[in-house]
């Protein structure tokens, strides 16, 4: 049996899938992986499917293990055998399962990503009392702070009155705080804040177009041809390589208990330098008109675009707002170790929206 192993949830989605694949890579650590049946299809067959489409399905009941539960549910529903066995051997508990979606409901955010949380945090309370856990990681969001006001968001804690423009900010604020509370209590917690989550640096490669992406193909597509924003405002987007690396090393570093770490861009693009790199780089992109907000009025829009910019209105946050972050512990902890802070260029930005095209998502 491993006496070094991992518990994760959100194992299958865009993040844990290359978290999962990272700590393959460069630890010898055993990870179980939390999942659960869907659309008929059990949670190890799940997994099993998502696994092999990135050839990491040779180590399941090797190095990889499969433990049937849901989020939703206290300590996950996971069976009694199941949570003997995390007793015994888990000493890190990766907590990254949540509702990403910017347009979720208020009741989906809340049972998802503020239920979900509890329940983790009961489950790591008793893996912490009868067994061997030491660390807590949490996956929360740069945007805890809320992205719809000007403000410079610290790392070590969460402003009193932040600016929400979506029930994912919020609830994800709420779910940090309970963290904080059990930190509070002597749950020793590390805290990873990412803000956009894109594709690799080098290759734009991601696994699902999420976030930004649908908010660039309406545009690109010419489904939407008004935005409401300024050339110069910046939006926070990170690749997904800094994210995975930064976090393993953050971890692995013992100074990163009781912290929270922004891995986000220090020089986020502009939304001109956006629109200038796509349209310079495709000549078919059709024309963008920037409309100053104050002045927008979304009922000269026509039918279709009115029905569809009602759809973008979470996203609006994340291209008008003012917010920033504080990197001071993600740099000092990153010091020394190869890992530098992302560029999120020109060039960077021409990699993604290159291999969007590539595989089709973009049809420009």
């Amino acid at each position: 049996m491993p006496n070094n192993l991992i518990f994760m949830t959100g194992a299958t989605g865009v993040l844990g899938q290359d978290l999962v694949k990272e700590l393959l890579k460069t630890t010898d650590s055993h990870i179980a992986i939390l999942a659960r049946a869907k659309n008929r299809a059990s949670h190890s067959d799940r997994v099993k499917k998502i696994l092999k489409a990135i050839d990491l399905d040779s180590h399941l009941g090797k190095r990889l293990h499969v433990i049937e539960g849901d989020v939703t549910q206290h300590k996950f529903g996971i069976k009694k055998a199941d949570l003997e066995y995390l007793e015994r051997e888990c000493k890190v508990f990766y907590h990254i399962a949540a509702l990403t979606a910017l347009n979720g409901t208020e009741k989906e955010c809340q049972q998802i990503n503020v239920g979900g949380t509890e329940h983790a945090l009961e489950l790591a309370w008793d893996l912490r009392k009868k067994g061997k856990l030491e660390r807590f990681v949490y996956f929360s969001t740069a945007f805890v702070a809320g992205s719809i006001w000007n403000h410079c968001s610290k790392e070590d804690e969460l402003p009193v009155k932040p600016g929400f423009a979506n029930y994912y900010e919020s609830s994800k604020y709420k779910a940090e705080t309970k963290v904080r509370e059990a930190m509070a209590k002597g749950m020793p917690v590390t805290i990873i804040r990412p803000s956009i989550v894109v594709g690799h640096s080098e290759t734009g490669v991601v696994s699902e177009f999420n976030v930004i992406y649908p908010f660039i193909k309406l545009f690109a597509h010419g489904v939407l041809s008004k935005l409401p924003t300024h050339l110069e405002n910046t939006f926070n987007i990170v690749p997904i390589d800094f994210v995975i690396r930064a976090t393993c090393a953050i971890v692995k570093d013992p100074r990163s208990v009781n912290k929270a770490f922004h891995v986000v861009s220090p020089k986020p693009p502009s939304i001109g330098m956006l629109l200038e790199t796509g349209q310079q780089t495709y000549k078919t992109i059709p024309p963008i008109e920037v409309i100053d907000p104050k002045k927008f009025v979304k009922s000269q829009m026509n039918g279709q675009e009115q029905m569809v910019f009602a759809m973008l209105e979470p996203y609006l946050g994340y291209l008008n707002g003012h917010l920033t972050f504080d990197t001071t512990n993600t740099r000092d902890i990153l010091r020394g170790t190869g890992i530098s802070m992302p560029k999120t260029d020109r060039a960077f930005l021409k990699t993604l929206i290159g291999y969007a095209v590539k595989v089709g998502y973009l049809a420009i």
